[in-house]
């Protein structure tokens, strides 16, 4: 051993956000009916040509914490912008337990070929967040 320990699992990146508010531009996130059609849909997405640290799975569990905060901040000044019929979508896909995942496509060609591949593994829902525009992509 070479003295550090490093755990098996890396920790995922935060959620990204903009002032505050979640803002992933050049992502696609992709909703799954549960967590194991997320995780495939991952592996495959990488095997289809998505760099490893591209694409992140996020449990139902973890987006539930996220948007829990946003949804008891949703009158603060910070959460202007903030679409909170969107956290509200979001907190009730998770509560039926679907698998989330984040892919950064900032192309329509990346977008395009990660939406086919998710669709392969139930995707229920997908939108792609382009600088200043919601793009709803299933």
């Amino acid at each position: 051993m070479n003295g550090s320990t490093k755990s098996a699992k890396a920790a995922k990146p935060r959620f990204r956000e903009s002032f505050g508010v979640f803002s992933p531009t050049g992502f696609v996130v992709m909703v799954f009916p549960d967590e194991n059609s997320a995780e495939g849909a991952r592996q495959a997405l990488i095997q289809n040509g998505f760099n490893s640290e591209d694409v992140t799975h996020y449990g139902h569990d973890d987006v539930m914490k996220e948007f829990e905060k946003s949804e008891t901040h949703a009158d603060d000044v910070v959460q202007i912008g903030q679409d909170v019929a969107k956290v509200k979508l979001y907190l009730d896909f998770a509560n039926q337990g679907c698998g989330f995942l984040m892919v950064h496509a900032p192309k329509d060609e990346s977008t395009q070929r990660a939406v086919d591949v998710g669709r392969r593994f139930g995707l229920k829902f997908a939108e792609k967040y382009n600088r200043l525009t919601l793009q709803e992509l299933a």
